[in-house]
């Protein structure tokens, strides 16, 4: 094996975070560091500890090979897989259960919804959407998440709903 390269490590453990919808306070809990701790990594100012690349190892079940690649590849769908893969150990599956981040939610989800998409929606409809998945994320949130991510999502034009004007959002 080539040599271990920490930094590489941390960046694909902080991709396997975001992608898996994992809240920060969450995973620093799962590797018993601060969320302090978490955001001086997620900063670049420390790195994962072999400890807690252990435990990251274990839950996002990676080998330390994978995890040292530079261009390592997230499978699609992670999210779900992991939750298969730890249905018998209480601590990664109470983990996996719970709701995902709304980054996760938009990026992984809305971002690949035909209607949203196409035609696009309003917060009202986003939040169903959310919630037939089993995710309950307030109106207010999603609002302010959808601003948060003008980079992907525009706001397609307004649509009149119970006497009262709303954006309704689209992917850019």
């Amino acid at each position: 094996m080539n040599t271990i390269n920490r930094k590489v490590i941390t960046e694909n453990i902080l991709k396997l975070i975001d992608s898996n919808g994992i809240e920060d306070i969450d995973f620093a809990n799962l590797i018993e560091k601060s969320t302090r701790t978490l955001s001086r990594i997620r900063k670049g100012q420390s790195l994962f500890d072999i400890d807690a690349i252990n435990v990251a190892s274990s839950f996002f079940d990676k080998s330390l090979i994978e995890l040292n690649k530079q261009h390592m590849v997230i499978e699609a769908d992670s999210r779900n897989k992991l939750k298969h893969i730890h249905k018998n150990n209480a601590a990664y599956s109470s983990l996996l259960e719970k709701r995902p981040s709304i980054t996760y939610a938009i990026t992984y989800h809305l971002l690949n919804n035909k209607e949203f998409c196409s035609t696009g929606m309003i917060v009202d409809k986003i939040k169903k959407l959310f919630e037939s998945l089993g995710w309950n994320y307030s109106s207010s949130y999603i609002s302010s998440s959808m601003r948060r991510n003008s980079k992907y999502i525009a706001v397609a034009g307004t649509a009149i709903v119970d006497g009262n004007e709303v954006n309704v959002y689209k992917s850019k």
